[in-house]
């Protein structure tokens, strides 16, 4: 069922233009707005052969299945393949099968819509308050033709009159400023979708709340709490960078120039967070006590404004950093990208001698050093890093503890901690010999397990919403462990009762306590896993 807890609103301030604003008391983690068919969502190109081509589930236990038509889509079962012909695939099959190749998604997107008789003329209701930034685009003259071509092609497909190539035009200027990529729950992008409600929704870099996908279904929650008739923000690009590329992404993409309290007064991840407020969560609190981490923040900002010069002498390295990081990562072995991810952090020597860890480009740096290990399976090692990253950058980036960033990354942890309970003790020394042995064995991995799920099935409703798919997975993943834990015996019946209440035992507290202060000294080893891990 559709839901809606905000108005649009015609902002004084021209920089922000239309807007939306709450139509009452939102609660951190509640949803503002949800809409269970928005006006335009297709599955992107890349994504075809991942996701249904409906509900945008991935595959599970069974492969998805082709259509036998056209061979390019995919679906779950008879139902959302009797679904997508309904509402498009009976069209767009048989163009499938015409063309050599499936055209790019924009002009997908532009012949679902016209072929399904969308309202996209400029004088519509459903889209007049959108800026579709016709006039900028055209400056840009590789983006204009672009635009021209895909429009054309879209009006080509589709059998339109030529007559609509003007709104067909301005619509796909309007897709390329307003719409929306389609997530997983983990953030993979798998679609474009736009919404005009929710394309209302204003930016800031410091936002109040965000855009989460369950399948078809769009929703906007709020990050903090948000008091009635308060304005409602989202962030339009990654607001974890350096405000010097958050500001050219804006500027490229959406035509404008953040004002927002963050880019005017270029705070850190550190000021962020000691600006923010979060719901308080006993929990998650013996995991990253709020304390703690704010006189970390406190210290962190005074030695930013101590070696502010030392600093800003790392511009031309990051500058470096950025240029080649794209091209080493798509042209390289593995091998050699992790020497030049490590090559990058050793030039920031004088942010990792301060623990200045979360100031970009760090946490990306970490983060592609991560994935590495990953993709070479590695994951030992990933599971000391993502450790190390979540403790001393996720947390001041993304302060909100329902922030969708942290609650996947808790669920990462839990599953890499899963792989690690599946070991030989004998395995980690092998793994890791720089690590001591004992750092391992003071961890019982499967109580580490169930700790870490009780937490992000405790976030997982504020993060991704209620009754999802994501709520679902992570309910049978903690159901699985609670079994385990049955069958062996042991802390998991304590932990289970501290899940149900934080007082209620104070044996499970304990246990959980030290669950949380084994994996942090785990997380304490992860530089020297980054120095001496080779691939």
């Amino acid at each position: 069922m559709n839901l809606n807890h905000s108005r649009p609103v015609k902002d004084p301030n021209p920089i922000l233009g239309n807007g939306l604003v709450t139509s009452k008391d939102i609660a951190a983690g509640e949803v503002i707005v949800r809409i269970n068919e928005p006006f335009l969502i297709v599955v992107e190109k890349a994504a075809l052969e991942q996701v249904c081509s409906y509900c945008l589930a991935e595959a599970g236990a069974y492969p998805l299945k082709k259509c036998v038509g056209c061979q390019k889509v995919r679906y779950c079962n008879s139902t959302c393949q009797q679904a997508d012909w309904k509402l498009i695939h009976k069209s767009e099959c048989s163009l499938f099968r015409k063309l050599p190749d499936t055209p790019p998604t924009p002009v997908r997107a532009l012949y679902q819509a016209l072929r399904r008789k969308l309202p996209i003329e400029q004088n519509s209701t459903s889209i007049s308050p959108q800026e579709h930034h016709f006039e900028e685009l055209k400056k840009d003259q590789k983006r204009r033709d672009e635009i021209l071509l895909q429009a054309r092609a879209a009006v080509e497909f589709s059998k339109s009159p030529i007559s609509k190539i003007d709104d067909v035009t301005k619509f796909m200027c309007l897709l390329a400023t307003n719409a929306f990529r389609a997530t997983l729950p983990d953030d993979s992008p798998v679609g474009l979708c736009f919404e005009p409600v929710l394309a209302l929704a204003n930016h800031s870099c410091s936002p109040n709340a965000f855009i989460m996908f369950d399948g078809r279904c769009v929703s906007l929650i709020a990050l903090s709490s948000i008091k009635n008739e308060e304005s409602i923000f989202i962030s339009y690009v990654d607001f974890t960078q350096s405000r010097d590329l958050r500001q050219a992404e804006l500027r490229h993409r959406y035509f404008f120039e953040c004002k927002c309290k963050k880019c005017t007064i270029d705070d850190s991840a550190y000021h962020t967070f000691q600006k923010s407020s979060a719901i308080q969560l006993p929990k998650m609190e013996l995991f990253c006590p709020r304390e703690s981490l704010s006189k970390h923040a406190d210290t962190r900002i005074t030695t930013i404004e101590h070696i502010s010069q030392d600093i800003r002498a790392l511009r031309p390295a990051i500058t470096k950093f950025y240029s080649r990081q794209e091209n080493m990562k798509s042209s390289t072995s593995p091998s050699d990208y992790l020497k030049f991810l490590k090559g990058s952090l050793s030039e920031l020597t004088i942010l990792k001698s301060h623990q200045i860890f979360a100031l970009p480009p760090y946490p990306t740096i970490l983060d592609e050093v991560y994935l590495t290990y990953i993709d070479t399976n590695h994951l030992i090692s990933a599971l000391s890093l993502l450790l190390f990253i979540f403790l001393n950058c996720d947390v001041y980036n993304w302060p909100q503890p329902n922030h969708p960033a942290r609650v996947t990354r808790l669920f990462t942890i839990a599953r890499l901690l899963k792989y690690a309970a599946s070991l030989e003790q004998s395995i980690f020394a092998q793994t890791l010999p720089f690590v001591p042995r004992e750092v391992f064995e003071r961890i019982d991995f499967i109580d580490a397990v169930q700790a870490i799920l009780i937490l992000v099935n405790e976030l997982a409703p504020l993060s991704h919403g209620k009754d999802t798919r994501f709520v679902k997975q992570v309910e049978e993943e903690l159901k699985e462990a609670e079994e385990v834990q049955r069958l062996r015996g042991g802390a998991g019946k304590l932990l289970q009762e501290w899940q149900g209440n934080d007082a209620a035992n104070f044996d499970g507290v304990k246990i959980a306590a030290r669950i949380f202060d084994n994996l942090k000294n785990l997380a304490g080893f992860a530089m020297e896993v980054v120095e001496s891990q080779s691939l």
